[in-house]
């Protein structure tokens, strides 16, 4: 385990309950200059309003009663270092805690509260991947286009900054690996937490996920809290929003109290956020405050030479995950050469290697095959891989399709819908493959229906 250095203990508070004046003092001259926030108090209830302030409460069993110090260790959200008297060692309470007993040394009291914040960081680290749908991520950016070269320059100016960073770029580009490559180039001690914003359909919803105990903010303390989809956002979430980036204090859950909180915002969309707010659709104040640092992640089709490295590298990353031999064609990448724009971005490009490996066919069989030759009848091939996902193979189009086109009347909305219920169709339903073969995600393809369905109300 990577031990906090010095630095890093300084963004954390203590807070010191003890009747004993001298043992206050103590305390507060061994952990001074430690951390950044440093308060006592007499009594539990002296702060029992105030304790979300605090990561780490240091806790003389005789200044509260026994439920009290039951109440504590099970609602308070950061950790707990018991004060005990020798005769009260064999007490269930110190089950599961940090505790001193006197004589206490500087030694003693500075590396137990080490202790206890370390393992307050690890319990944050280990919450925020519990709760990741993948458990392996990927923060190596692949590439040597020009426009890699400077994404990845601008990952390493804007690690060490705590302002926030607006990432744009259309779907399937790299957002979310841009945003995770800055945090992990941060130094940041505390998690990377990913909040979905187009899953959260209400204010409540939002305040839930954001502010009850193990909440997103709370668990991303000290880290970075990854907002996905930002225009998504209803208009009172961006004023949570607001009060955050001025103060960096939030009301806790139930709205007894107030804490502070270190967390990075990294935003993300696939919009053009400043339209958006042209529009009237997105507070101005939040987007000025959330795009201090901003950065837009070119469209494959732009840097179609980083398929000479990204191909065989993504090829030996799925090799491992499904568990397959590396193939023979790993460097055949020649098949995308002045033939194709990929409108699904990396994401499409992942899908087409996944879907060769578990067919056994070399890319550029399969796209001569499926792509380059007409034929009068339809196939697909449905097969489910290790990680629950179901690959679709690319069905042949027939030339007649082709030539038979839409009214030319109708509007680019009226195509779009047409296309996207087809492709649907054709997937007997199965929205996850339909949306691989569109080159777009599950929530965006859930987004259009539900938009058709409101328009139709």
């Amino acid at each position: 385990m990577k031990l906090l250095n010095e630095r890093q203990f300084l963004t954390f508070s203590v807070l010191i309950i003890s009747r004993q004046p001298d043992v206050q003092v103590q305390f507060v001259q061994a952990l001074s200059g430690l951390v950044s926030g440093l308060d006592t108090a007499c009594h539990l209830e002296d702060k029992r309003k105030l304790l979300a302030l605090y990561d780490l409460v240091i806790l003389d069993v005789n200044a509260c009663q026994p439920h009290e110090i039951t109440q504590i260790t099970s609602y308070f959200e950061g950790e707990v270092l018991l004060l005990l008297s020798d005769n009260e060692l064999k007490s269930e309470l110190i089950q599961g805690h940090y505790y001193l007993s006197p004589p206490f040394s500087r030694y003693q009291i500075q590396h137990a509260a080490k202790c206890a914040l370390q393992r307050l960081i690890e319990n944050q680290k280990y919450t925020a991947l519990t709760q990741a749908l993948k458990p392996h991520h990927q923060t190596t950016i692949v590439g040597n286009s020009e426009q890699t070269k400077s994404l990845r320059q601008q990952i390493m100016q804007y690690a060490p900054s705590k302002a926030p960073v607006l990432i744009e770029g259309e779907a399937g580009t790299g957002k979310a690996l841009a945003a995770r490559a800055i945090h992990e180039a941060s130094g940041r001690i505390g998690p990377f937490v990913v909040v979905h914003c187009a899953d959260i359909q209400s204010n409540a919803v939002a305040t839930e996920q954001l502010f009850h105990h193990g909440g997103s903010l709370r668990l991303a303390n000290h880290g970075t809290l990854y907002l996905d989809g930002i225009e998504n956002i209803s208009a009172d979430f961006q004023h949570i929003l607001v009060q955050l980036l001025e103060g960096r204090t939030v009301q806790s859950y139930g709205g007894s109290s107030s804490y502070l909180i270190d967390v990075r915002l990294i935003s993300a969309s696939s919009q053009g956020m400043l339209n958006i707010v042209r529009d009237n659709r997105f507070c101005k104040e939040l987007y000025d405050r959330l795009s201090i640092l901003k950065m837009n992640i070119s469209p494959l089709r732009e840097r179609l030479s980083d398929l000479r490295e990204l191909f065989p590298y993504l090829t030996r990353r799925l090799c491992k995950q499904l568990s397959v031999p590396i193939p023979t064609w790993l460097n055949e990448y020649d098949f995308y050469q002045g033939k194709y724009n990929w409108p699904g971005n990396i994401r499409e490009v992942i899908n087409l290697i996944e879907r060769c490996l578990i067919i056994n066919k070399s890319p550029n069989d399969y796209w001569y095959e499926y792509m380059m030759q007409p034929s009068q009848y339809a196939s697909k091939v449905m097969v489910t891989v290790s990680h629950h996902s179901e690959i679709p193979e690319l069905h042949r189009t027939t030339s007649q399709t082709l030539m038979r086109g839409y009214p030319s009347d109708w509007s680019l909305k009226e195509i779009e819908r047409s296309h996207i219920q087809k492709v649907v169709e054709f997937y007997d339903g199965n929205k996850s493959a339909a949306a691989r073969q569109l080159g777009i995600s599950r929530k965006t393809l859930d987004r259009k229906y539900k938009e058709w369905q409101s328009e139709s109300d």
